[in-house]
Order: structure tokens, then C-alpha cells, then sequence
């Protein structure tokens, strides 16, 4: 079994928490939000946070109950080596399957909105052999350039705000709580599966973390931040743009860019919505693509992981051109299908974990307890 040699601070791992969950959901999201809730928009945002914070519980419960190990070993303990292998497999599945939707998200912004000549496959092999490099380097240094990278995703999403502030107007957020119900469960679910449940892949990289005492407070913080982070870009584009034109755009949030201009001087902002997005969006594809490596090489107790990255990135680019046959069927699945199947993952099985976590040990406790009598 490969040994970890690699180790990220507690600092380090809030990065990695606040680019993962900004990543493809920083545009993604406020267009589904708007669509389904238009001014009220911002109010699944707050929601979402809410029960997010009850999904990171259950992966730190998880965590607490299964110190210094990732996913895929959990399995294996929990359910012992056949089954535990099935539900690691679907883990796999599940991780490969995010890579690809994160990379196709890639490559539709950039041919709708940047260079619409460019074959969608030369996107993904650009973006990929960046990936594949930071997968081979390790998530030590792909930790250090998130911590050196984060001023230039969180400068520019502070000058998009405050830009944008003398075309705001507070009445466009009228009237409030003016929505159905089954509207904002949608929202609600659609911000929670992307990018929330999503967080289940990062119990791949907590045993690299040095202080675990720390992993609580950093996973809280990072989620809420990344949380606020989202609901604020909605709210700006309800009150710089309105709810009806922004919902109307794929992507609302860079289109608050190009609202900006500032006499001669300060135009097309929306150059800083892009380095935003193709920051964060890199560094969970990164992640993910590290897990995706590190998983195998438990699950098949490899020594060594690197000669997985050019053949593994060879097989995402690929079939993330395939697998998706339109930009229509992608939102529709990732909407009303993605976030439930997520919920089986980041949910029901790690509640399936602790329950046999305390079956074991209650078994354990009588059995010894029947030794000594």
C-alpha cells in the first residue's frame, strides 16, 4: 500500500475547499438560480449554505469516526473487501464522471462566450495537460499554488462587486419571498449537489492534512465562504441587472463584467469574471483528478500513482466530449438528476459508515465484556 508522503496545512486545505466549491459553480449556478427563482434568487443561496453545513457534519462525523483515512479505505473496513470494493468503484465512477462535466463546462463558456472558432476537444486537451502536470506533481504543490493563486480569484470577484455597485438598484430584489415552493426546493437542491455534495471527494486528500485537529474549523469555513461567496455574485446580478435580463443569459455573471465601463479608462471587465472561473474551475478539476489517481491505487494497492496521469487524462478528455451530447441535456441532468444521485453518495453512505462504525464497537464492547465474565 502507497504511504502518504505528502502533507498540506490546515490553511492550505481552506483553500482547497473555497476554489473547489467556487469552481464551475461561480457561473453555473446564479443562471439556474435565476431562472427557477428570479429575485428571490439569493434566498436558495442562504438555504443551501444552511444544509450544506449539515452535509460537511456528516462528512466530519465520518472523518472523527475514521481518523487518517480516505474514502476508499473507509469502504473497505466498513464493508470489508468485496462490497466495499463495489461502493469504492462507484465512488471512481462518480469522480470521473464530475471531471468530465467540469471540463465540458470549460469548454461551452469558452466557445459561446471567448473563442467560438475553437473546436471544444483542443479546450479539453489545453486544460488537461495543466491538469494532468498538477495530478502528477501531487496535491502538496497543487495545495501551495492554490495558496499563492487565491488573491487572483478573490481580488478580481471584489472589484466585479464593487464595480458594479452604482447600477445597482435594491428595489429589483421586489417583492421578496414571491416564489413556489417546489421552485426553491429545486434551487435549493441544485446549489447544494454543485457544488456541496461534491465535497465528499475531498476525503481523499484529509489524511494529508498535518494538524486534524484543525480539519473542522478550515472545512466549516471554507464551505461557508465559498457559500457567500456564490450568493453574493446572485445578488449582484439581481440588483445590478435585474431578475428577468439575468435570467434570460447563461451566464449572468459575466455579463455583470460587461456592464462595467468606467469612461475610456476601465472596460470589458469581464476578462476578470474569466480568470476567476478558469482559476477555480482548474483547481477542482486538479482535485478531483488527484482523488480519481489516489483511489485507484488504494483500491488496487498500488505503490506508486503516477503513471495513472497521462493515460487517465487521456480517457476524461475524451469521453467529456461524448458523453454529453448537447449543452440542453447537460442542465437538465445536472438540475433535476445530478444532485440526487450525489445525496446517495455524500449522504446515505456515510451515515451507512458511522452506523456500522458504532455496530462494530458495540460488538466489539460485549464480546470483550463476555470474555471477562
Amino acid at each position: 500500500m502507497m504511504q502518504i508522503k505528502e502533507f498540506i496545512s490546515p490553511k492550505q486545505f481552506l483553500f482547497l475547499i473555497y476554489v473547489f466549491c467556487i469552481g464551475s459553480a461561480i457561473l453555473a449556478v446564479p443562471a439556474t438560480l435565476l431562472e427557477t427563482n428570479r429575485q428571490n434568487a439569493w434566498f436558495c443561496g442562504v438555504l443551501a449554505i444552511g444544509f450544506a453545513l449539515l452535509i460537511v457534519a456528516v462528512l466530519l462525523w465520518l472523518i472523527q469516526r475514521y481518523p487518517q483515512q480516505t474514502f476508499i479505505q473507509i469502504a473497505k473496513k466498513s464493508l470489508g473487501p468485496y462490497a466495499g470494493t463495489c461502493i469504492s468503484l462507484i465512488y471512481i465512477f462518480f469522480m470521473f464522471i464530475q471531471s468530465t462535466f467540469s471540463l465540458r463546462d470549460i469548454s461551452t463558456f469558452m466557445t459561446t462566450q471567448i473563442v467560438p472558432e475553437t473546436l471544444p476537444t483542443w479546450i479539453h486537451a489545453l486544460v488537461l495537460l495543466a491538469v494532468i502536470y498538477g495530478g502528477y506533481l501531487g496535491i502538496e504543490v497543487v495545495a501551495r499554488t492554490a495558496e499563492i493563486f487565491l488573491p487572483w480569484i478573490v481580488v478580481p470577484f471584489l472589484l466585479l462587486i464593487v464595480l458594479n455597485i452604482p447600477q445597482m438598484k435594491i428595489d429589483r430584489l421586489y417583492p421578496f419571498f414571491e416564489f413556489s415552493m417546489g421552485d426553491l426546493v429545486l434551487g435549493t437542491t441544485y446549489f447544494l449537489g454543485n457544488p456541496f455534495m461534491e465535497l465528499v471527494f475531498i476525503l481523499m486528500i484529509t489524511p494529508h492534512i498535518k494538524d486534524g485537529k484543525k480539519v473542522k474549523r478550515m472545512f466549516v469555513i471554507g464551505t461557508v465562504a465559498s457559500g457567500l461567496t456564490i450568493t453574493i455574485a446572485v445578488a449582484a446580478c439581481i440588483l445590478a441587472l435585474g431578475a428577468n435580463i439575468a435570467s434570460m443569459h447563461s451566464y449572468p455573471v459575466y455579463l455583470l463584467g460587461k456592464m462595467i465601463s468606467l469612461g475610456a479608462t476601465i472596460q470589458h471587465v469581464e476578462v476578470l469574471v474569466a480568470i476567476i472561473w478558469m482559476l477555480s474551475i482548474f483547481f477542482k478539476v486538479v482535485i478531483v483528478f488527484y482523488a480519481i489517481q489516489l483511489s485507484i491505487v488504494q483500491l488496487c494497492n498500488l505503490r506508486v500513482r503516477n503513471f495513472l496521469s497521462f493515460p487517465l487524462g487521456l480517457i476524461i478528455t475524451g469521453v467529456a466530449y461524448y458523453i454529453i451530447p448537447n449543452t440542453a441535456y447537460f442542465n437538465y441532468f445536472e438540475k433535476y438528476y445530478w444532485p440526487f444521485y450525489l445525496f446517495v453518495l455524500s449522504v446515505c453512505f456515510p451515515l451507512l459508515f458511522i452506523a456500522l462504525s458504532y455496530i462494530k464497537k458495540n460488538k466489539a464492547a460485549k464480546g470483550d465484556r463476555s470474555q471477562q465474565t
